[in-house]
C-alpha cells in the first residue's frame, strides 16, 4: 500500500497533514513573520511596535477563535496575514 509519502506517527502522510485549513494559515503566518522581522531589520533598518510585529500573529489567533475551516475562510485569512504584513512594511518604509 502507498500514501504517497512518508507517514507520521499518527498515520497519515505529511501533504494530507498539510493541507489541513489551520496548518496551512499556520505556515503563512509563520512565513509573513519571519520575512516582516527580516525586512523591517535589514532592508528598511526599522523597529517595529509589538502589535505591528506581531500581526500576523494576531490574524493567526482571529482565525482560531472564529472556527471557521472551510476553504473560503482559509484563503481570506491568509490573504489577511499577507496584505497586513505587505501594509505594515510599507507603513515603516515612508
Amino acid at each position: 500500500m502507498s500514501t504517497g509519502g512518508a507517514l507520521s506517527p499518527g498515520g497519515t502522510s505529511w501533504r494530507h497533514q498539510i493541507r489541513d485549513p489551520q496548518v496551512g494559515v499556520a505556515l503563512v503566518a509563520a512565513v509573513c513573520l519571519l520575512v516582516e522581522a527580516v525586512i523591517a531589520k535589514n532592508v528598511i533598518d526599522a523597529e517595529l511596535n509589538f502589535f505591528s510585529q506581531f500581526a500576523p500573529i494576531w490574524i493567526f489567533v482571529a482565525y482560531q477563535v472564529s472556527g471557521l475551516r472551510d476553504r473560503t475562510s482559509e484563503i481570506a485569512f491568509i490573504t489577511a496575514i499577507v496584505l497586513a504584513t505587505a501594509a505594515i512594511l510599507v507603513l515603516y518604509a515612508v
